[in-house]
């Protein structure tokens, strides 16, 4: 009994703070992310501003820098994995509870007839496809000692099983793997940690070297993700864009901008910049990068005038204002193409904890912190200035880490 309330104790609080980190993704676009970031913010600010935990709010595969890469194109497809897990888990809850309400005893069809715990195995693939999509190491981090927690917890529920079903489930047990056929982690376990005794020190090491590896791994994953940045350096600034495309095309728009008026004002006040993204004007992640709202062109808001609704009000008014502008909003998503008559270029200060500019093959290292500085929309039709215009030194979410590729 106390080992069956300990578990529930094991798995609420990990749930929670798995969940707490991983619904970020979710909350971000919904009128709860104000109340969400109040609570969670200073979470993420306070490993930020540590010279030792920055790291783990920092991101290692791109979220908002798209690349042809063949690598990083393929681990994005397991993004995937996010939604075939979630159907996996609920289908193989279907025979369980079936078996459960017919009183069958230990259920031995459907999934449960080739592995004994088919739905932390779904959980742990629908986790990999959510780090994927949302890849911060401390999300990594949680990730993997929710796997560890996911086998804690089977332990526990086949401790219980063999009180309710002796005989018959240690019989199952021998017939059928864990998680996997072949069961590979128990003989990697077998091979490497089980001479450490007690048990429980040798998983404690067995957790402490998987979350070495698997950190190692994603640093190498980051490495080589900004390797293959398609970053242009023109005049002490680096240019990314955030879709490919031929460095000439950003030289030329570069050109453009700096020969008007507008731009040179602005620079002579001595601004320094040392990096500029380059976003079509109604690029949906902008705000991870500034505190300006998108650009729209004109026969995209003459076409879809929601747009302007939603993005103005989309944290005003209620949960029904919501979900009614919401529901306008959506209409419109599919029907146009991201619109490139208008070339949004924010150009951005990169610093270190110092507050010192760093050099350009220092621009995406790990602690590094960025500053909007000014933001330049340009006609990419006859390269006329449309806007020049300062920002607050935030993007949208204030100084919540976010990620810079």
């Amino acid at each position: 009994m106390e080992n069956s309330k300990s578990s529930k104790i094991l798995l609420a609080g990990t749930i929670a703070a798995y969940c707490l980190i991983a619904v970020e993704i979710i909350v971000m676009i919904s009128p709860f992310a104000l109340y969400f970031y109040s609570v969670y913010a200073p979470v993420l600010r306070f490993f930020a501003s540590s010279p030792y935990l920055s790291w783990t709010t920092e991101f290692f595969l791109p979220h908002m820098v798209f690349t042809h890469d063949p690598i990083i194109v393929g681990i994005a497809y397991f993004q995937l994995l996010l939604v075939i897990g979630l159907l996996l888990f609920f289908s193989a809850a279907v025979p369980l509870y079936y078996g459960r309400f017919r009183k069958r005893g230990v259920v031995l069809f459907s999934f449960y007839a080739k592995i004994r715990h088919p739905q932390y195995l779904f959980l742990a693939i629908s986790g990999l496809g959510l780090l994927l999509y949302w890849p911060r190491f401390i999300i990594l981090i949680m990730y993997v000692t929710m796997l560890f927690v996911y086998y804690l917890l089977a332990r526990n529920e086949e401790w219980r099983m063999k009180q309710e079903a002796p005989g018959e489930y240690e019989k199952y047990m021998e017939n059928t793997p864990m998680f996997l056929p072949g069961e590979p982690g128990g003989k990697i376990y077998k091979k490497v940690f089980a001479w450490i005794q007690p048990k429980w020190l040798g998983l404690l090491v067995t957790y402490c070297t998987a979350l070495v590896l698997s950190v190692s791994i994603a640093m190498v994953i980051r490495s080589y993700t900004v390797s293959r940045l398609q970053a242009v350096k023109i005049d002490g600034n680096t240019f990314l864009s955030v879709f490919p495309r031929p460095a000439d095309e950003v030289r030329d728009l570069y050109q453009t901008v700096v020969s008007s008026r507008e731009f040179q004002k602005v620079m002579a006040a001595g601004e320094q910049t040392n990096l500029a993204y380059v976003f079509p004007g109604d690029f949906f992640l902008t705000a991870l990068v500034t505190d300006e709202g998108r650009r729209f062109s004109d026969e995209t808001i003459e076409r879809f005038p929601e747009v302007l609704e939603w993005h103005k009000h989309k944290f005003t008014g209620g949960l029904g204002k919501f979900f009614r502008i919401f529901g306008n909003y959506t209409k419109m998503l599919g029907t146009t193409e991201t619109d490139y008559d208008v070339e949004r270029l924010v150009f951005v200060r990169v610093e270190n904890s110092r507050g010192e500019l760093l050099a350009a093959d220092e621009l995406f290292g790990i602690g590094a912190r960025r500053h909007p500085v000014l933001i330049v929309d340009v006609d990419a039709f006859d390269q006329r200035i449309l806007a020049v215009s300062g920002t607050s030194g935030e993007h949208k979410w204030g100084s919540m880490p976010m990620p810079s590729f």
